[in-house]
């Protein structure tokens, strides 16, 4: 039986090769460079490619307009189905996407600055969402960080990471006082996933943005009474368990806020502080009815 083969153009050197099927690395006869599968795209029409460029920029909005309120879903039990809810959702675009830059018709850095144009348009002429353009800036900035950036580098486009860092880019040249950062889907369920320390999550989080060590004794203290004090409070294993799958969502909006130095600040000076002057007199019940309420507040604002 004879051995199918296809033709592929080498991306080095631009001579056409008879490839033998089920091969999936080589090396080209010509230049002599050592391929791989992967690093052949099929070459895709222009006029399919303009058509695919058409549908982005008609659609590249919804990624924001349909799904208000997903940066709330942001818990432990929440994010992994509403992050394939979102994904379901948006990724015939940025498949789009990638046509029209095979085509040629397209580059990623016009895409990410046509996407950017919509969405600032967006905040002019959105009344219905009622919020200050800050506000609309950060909240429509951490959907793209926790969810429109980790699913298109999951799709695995031949323009997944060249796209995402030309909008990171742009969005950062637009908006220099309030960046992101490129993640992805693993690293935003390993978040979630892993053994968080309880209570001290959040205080963690502060004291790490002051420059403390883990091991510190205000760190110390708090985890403490964590396992003594709050473990043994008839409701004390189930607040630690909510404070478990809660948690990194709100750090998360934190964290990506535009004033987060600010908020954290302000955590520290009306919820941490005090807190920790309870545990150092002795006020176990009052250390935990105020740090109850601080992140009952903090769930209300992010995750509510």
């Amino acid at each position: 039986m004879s051995q199918t083969s296809f033709t592929l153009r080498c991306p080095q050197c631009c001579h056409d090769l008879q490839i033998p099927s089920g091969l999936e690395t080589f090396s080209c006869m010509y230049c002599g460079a050592r391929l791989t599968m992967e690093q052949f795209v099929p070459q895709v029409p222009a006029v399919e490619g303009e058509g695919a460029r058409a549908y982005y920029e008609a659609h590249v909005l919804q990624v924001i307009t349909d799904y208000l309120g997903i940066d709330k879903q942001v818990t432990n039990n929440e994010y992994a189905e509403a992050f394939a809810r979102y994904q379901d959702g948006n990724a015939e675009v940025f498949r789009r996407l990638d046509t029209a830059v095979r085509a040629g018709v397209y580059t990623v850095e016009d895409a990410a600055s046509a996407f950017l144009d919509r969405l600032e348009q967006h905040w002019q002429e959105d009344k219905r969402r009622r919020m200050r353009k800050n506000v609309m800036l950060d909240t429509d900035k951490f959907v793209i960080a926790v969810f429109l950036v980790p699913m298109i580098r999951e799709l695995k486009l031949s323009v997944s990471e060249s796209y995402c860092e030309a909008l990171q880019k742009e969005w950062c040249a637009r908006h220099p006082k309030s960046p992101f950062y490129l993640g992805t889907y693993d690293e935003m369920t390993a978040g979630f996933q892993k053994k968080l320390l309880g209570l001290c999550f959040i205080t963690t989080a502060i004291c790490t943005h002051e420059g403390k060590p883990d091991d510190c004794e205000e760190l110390t203290a708090f985890r403490a009474f964590r396992d003594g004090y709050l473990k043994s409070c008839p409701d004390g294993p189930a607040l630690i368990e909510r404070y478990y799958d809660i948690a990194p969502g709100i750090l998360l909006h934190l964290d990506l806020a535009e004033n987060s130095h600010k908020l954290y600040a302000d955590l520290r000076k009306r919820y941490l502080q005090p807190c920790y002057e309870d545990l150092q007199k002795g006020h176990l019940r009052r250390c935990k009815a105020r740090y109850t309420k601080m992140v009952r507040s903090l769930e209300k604002k992010y995750l509510s």
